[in-house]
């Protein structure tokens, strides 16, 4: 798939993922999550810092249901404002989520801040990947501001379908590249 600009790009995979079949987008989640949480570096990690999925993304909420269950610690994102960006949260259930910034439900003000120096793995989203640890957002670049103050040895796993893959993601000097994409076909790694 050829497409230039940033823009065209989101327009395509989001209309692919908005139009996906519920029985193939329930089928696609149980396949990344199975993958996820039998990977080595999940199973390694004590602190993870998670999206909460919203629309047609990949559902985390199992993910974060697992994590909690088995005695991880999970910070979620917040919004705190445009000019802030995004901050890390910690919660114990998803009952302590309620709708923020854009719909996506959010940390409530009673959720204790994270200590991001603890993060010691990463699971995001985006719209569009390449096999060069490319990634395309939604153009916020909450992201890209919040992982420029984590570690880099912080493993960066990106949760996506199959066909959020293409050839290549137009990146800009402020972007961050991903270490590893998790998909319903499997585990694309480069680093």
């Amino acid at each position: 798939m050829e497409l230039q600009s940033k823009s065209s790009i989101r327009r395509f995979v989001l209309e692919q993922r908005e139009n996906m079949e519920m029985d193939t987008r329930k089928a696609f989640d149980e396949s990344i999550f199975n993958l996820l949480i039998n990977s080595e570096f999940y199973k390694a990690a004590t602190v993870i810092f998670v999206f909460v999925s919203f629309g047609s993304e990949v559902n985390t909420h199992s993910i974060i249901e697992h994590a909690l269950k088995n005695h991880r610690t999970v910070y979620v994102p917040k919004v705190v404002s445009a000019e802030k960006g995004m901050e890390a949260f910690r919660i114990n259930s998803l009952e302590e989520l309620k709708v923020g910034y854009f719909n996506i439900l959010e940390p409530q003000e009673s959720c204790p801040p994270g200590d991001i120096s603890s993060i010691d793995l990463i699971l995001m989203p985006g719209v569009a990947f390449d096999n060069k640890g490319g990634r395309l957002g939604y153009g916020k670049g909450f992201y890209d501001v919040f992982l420029k103050k984590i570690n880099k040895k912080v493993k960066k796993i990106a949760l996506a379908y199959d066909f959020q893959v293409i050839d290549s993601v137009p990146m800009e000097e402020y972007d961050v590249f991903i270490d590893e994409i998790v998909t319903n076909e499997g585990r694309l790694i480069w680093k």
